[in-house]
């Protein structure tokens, strides 16, 4: 009898292995996809505080003066301020 070691991030689906998609985690017997905001924190997901974005396997918080723009900040030009930016 032989076996084979699944790579981390991967399920075993059947006779196989899968690797799961970037922005998911291994929830049983398959794969579940993190919402938006959120990063993988061992077997399941966190969402980030208000005021971060995603850096990785954790969050990281934006300097003063910036807003979340995707998966990083920007920097508000001189003289302007964040009012409620989507």
């Amino acid at each position: 009898m032989s076996f084979t070691i699944c790579p981390d991030g991967s399920y075993v689906g059947g006779n196989t292995f899968t690797i799961c998609p970037d922005g998911s985690y291994v929830g049983g017997s398959t794969f579940t996809i993190c919402p938006d905001g959120s990063y993988v924190g061992g077997s399941t997901f966190t969402i980030c505080p208000d005021g971060t974005y995603v850096g990785g396997s954790t969050f990281t918080i934006c300097p003063d003066g910036s807003y979340v723009g995707g998966n990083n900040f920007t920097i508000c030009p001189d003289g302007t301020y964040v009012g409620n930016h989507t």
